[in-house]
């Protein structure tokens, strides 16, 4: 099993480095402003600039007939994280399975608010019949079930999830293999801010653009270890 041991300490001081900001009473170069634009590119950029196998996640939820509009807010699922992109598709299940019977089912996620609600209507909840669900809209920080579900169902959603702000240097990254992309990545738009020469800030991107790839290369090669499965 591997161990990481590559800290939040580490990735500042590589900052620090191709920055070339050693001076640490600076307040323009400070740890906490560094770390400030680390958890920035960790949080903000990285999710959508990679898609990693470590940061895709499993939402699992149930919904019931107690929402009789069937609108649930992330609050109401207990979901611990946002999701940066999810599937086309989700799974559900009764939450107690009968014998005999299909144990899941696809549930098709719109987000499109227009094309969801040119199939289902607006503003007309009261006259909805429960049943199984069998289309989902995700939409901001809220889940839309039509049809309105009778019963208790489980319902489980898949993709990449948002990485959450690292709260001092001191914190053990989540996997070694982040810690030059994230310190790059962080180190650009320092760069950019503070309006480094067009030779320095080319530098730094070159840089980043390199441990970019290198980390990217871990994931293709898992991807090319996957078996592929039919879509019929």
């Amino acid at each position: 099993m591997t161990t990481n041991t590559r800290t939040v300490q580490n990735a500042l001081d590589i900052m620090r480095t191709a920055l070339g900001r050693r001076n640490e009473n600076d307040p323009d170069s400070s740890d906490d402003l560094f770390l400030s634009y680390l958890n920035d590119f960790a949080s903000l950029v990285m999710p959508n600039d990679t898609k990693l196998f470590e940061s895709f996640g499993t939402l699992s939820f149930v919904i019931d007939e107690t929402h009789t509009d069937g609108v649930y807010t992330f609050n109401d699922v207990g979901a611990d994280f946002d999701f940066i992109n999810i599937s086309q598709e989700a799974f559900i299940s009764l939450l107690e399975p009968q014998r005999n019977s299909i144990s899941w089912n696809q549930l098709p996620i719109y987000q499109d608010p227009g094309e969801f609600f040119m199939i289902w209507g607006i503003n007309n909840e009261e006259i909805l019949i429960p049943g199984y669900p069998t289309m989902m809209l995700f939409y901001g920080n809220e889940f839309t079930f039509r049809t309105i579900p009778q019963t208790s169902y489980l319902v489980k959603i898949y993709g990449y999830k948002k990485n959450y702000d690292y709260p001092s240097p001191d914190v053990i990254l989540q996997y070694d293999y982040w810690l030059r992309y994230i310190a790059y990545g962080a180190a650009v738009n320092y760069a950019r801010d503070y309006r480094y020469d067009d030779a320095a800030l080319a530098r730094i991107e070159r840089t980043f653009a390199s441990e970019r790839k290198q980390m990217l290369t871990k994931t293709h090669n898992q991807v090319k270890m996957a078996r592929a499965m039919p879509r019929f």
